[in-house]
């Protein structure tokens, strides 16, 4: 029997299939249902054989999960034995019965095995069943429906919906091939790259630059992207921008995405050398043909804010989508806001919200916010009060400054099918005003003041 069994809903075997690919690729004995059932055996008996064996039962949370009794009995017997392992996939609040136990969020994750949600996922396989033996290389990358998404919207120009599936059927295939490869050859350079990375992960810095400058020496871009941010995040070393320049350009050299983005990042800043915006753009442009995600991301900024290089919201809009398709949530709340604020094409409050809607479905605080504020206020879409509040929620539960501050105000009002609480209200505020929103301590003095004059407790409005 194998060591790890996936619990998942039916609604969700791409992404199950997906996950087990990859760790297969690492070395790992995956069991899944359609591989694993025996013929001539029962299907219920198989699979309670193989969840018992198991060494490590991942639960697959999603909103279609949390509705099946197969997935909740499953999680249950793991939770028992004490291998349970929950993965998130989507924003649905983990069951009441299996909160407390450290969960991974893999939602809008595609495939990349530096991911630090996906290292933390290792790090629990790995204290039940051990360390994987395969490579490092994922062996493909999936691309979710999202014309499902879209296919209510126009582009602008008037493209059709037809041509935006089209569109995304080709980039599918054109950057699919060799996108999250580590950057080097050899089995000398995979185990110095695979230590390194698990010491940079446990936050064992030292030991991790040491492995990551051999994985380097041995041809490993990927390294050279960690050893960027360590000296550009004073991580086990002393910050320093121009050593972190310094590698980002070697690992953009040898090829990687994630080196390059990084490298384009730090020219943009100004940091560890003079601001260079044609040399952020370049970077961005090479991160970008490789397909990922922050690259696409950056080029399109660059194209709505005319940054070394001509303004062109249609552009600026394609490599948005583009982002957006590959799991970058924040790429699609830019998009909702252009078409609220009509920026390059018609102002439309409901074709904002969808975006938005697409941007919280991917977990982005900043579009559970901007839709919320759409619920709250009636605009392109049905107002409603209660799906503010939850939405509100669903960025404060990642800690968004903004989220924080539009919960508070929500507690404080007592909107959203809650009462007036106080209490609740300076909590959230405060949680925002300590990590940093400018209007928070003022909301929390607010607050504090009307508990000094009548009370702090919940009271119906």
């Amino acid at each position: 029997m194998a060591d790890i069994f996936i619990s998942y809903s039916r609604e969700d075997e791409q992404t199950a299939q997906h996950l087990r690919d990859v760790l297969v690729s690492q070395g790992y004995d995956v069991w899944r249902d359609k591989e694993g059932i025996i013929t001539g055996k029962s299907w219920e008996k198989s699979i309670e054989e193989a969840l018992t064996a198991a060494k490590c039962v991942i639960v697959l949370w999603s909103r279609a999960a949390l509705g099946s009794h197969f997935v909740r009995d499953e999680a249950e017997v793991g939770r028992n034995a004490g291998k349970l392992v929950p993965v998130q996939i989507d924003n649905s609040e983990i069951p009441l019965g299996f909160r407390g136990i450290q969960t991974a969020n893999l939602g809008g994750w595609r495939g990349e095995i530096e991911h630090p949600e996906y290292r933390k996922l290792v790090r629990a396989i790995e204290s039940r069943v051990g360390q994987g033996s395969g490579p490092l290389t994922p062996p493909k990358v999936i691309g979710p429906p999202w014309w499902k998404r879209l296919s209510a919207i126009r582009l602008p120009g008037g493209a059709t919906t037809l041509a935006a599936v089209a569109a995304l059927l080709l980039m599918a295939g054109g950057f699919a091939a060799g996108r999250y490869s580590a950057g080097g050859s050899g089995d000398g350079y995979r185990d110095a790259l695979e230590q390194g990375l698990r010491q940079y992960f446990d936050q064992k810095y030292v030991e991790a630059e040491s492995n990551l400058r051999t994985a380097y020496g041995k041809g490993s871009g990927l390294a050279a992207y960690y050893l960027a941010r360590m000296y550009r995040d004073g991580q086990g070393v002393k910050a320093d921008d121009a050593k972190a320049l310094e590698w980002a350009v070697k690992g953009a050299d040898r090829g990687n995405a994630l080196a390059q983005n990084t490298a384009g990042l730090l020219y943009s800043a100004g940091r560890g050398t003079k601001k260079d915006d044609a040399a952020a753009f370049a970077m961005y442009q090479k991160a970008a043909d490789q397909g990922q995600r922050y690259g696409l991301y950056n080029l399109a900024r660059s194209y709505e804010n005319g940054s070394s290089v001509k303004s062109d919201v249609g552009k600026a809009y394609d490599y948005y989508r583009r982002a957006g398709d590959d799991g970058n949530g924040g790429a699609f709340t830019q998009i909702g806001d252009m078409y609220m604020s009509g920026r390059g094409m018609a102002a439309d409050p409901a074709r904002a919200a969808i975006w938005w809607k697409s941007a919280a479905d991917l977990c982005d605080a900043a579009g559970s916010n901007s839709l919320g504020v759409a619920y709250l206020n009636g605009r392109g879409v049905a107002q409603s009060d209660a799906r503010a509040l939850d939405l509100f929620k669903r960025a404060a539960d990642v800690n968004s400054p903004t989220g924080l501050l539009n919960v508070g105000f929500m507690y404080e009002n007592g909107r959203g099918g809650v009462v007036v609480d106080l209490n609740q209200a300076a909590s959230y505020y405060k949680r925002a005003a300590d990590i940093g929103e400018r209007s928070a301590p003022a909301a929390l003095a607010r607050v504090q003041e009307r508990q000094r004059l009548g009370g702090g407790g919940a009271t119906r409005k």
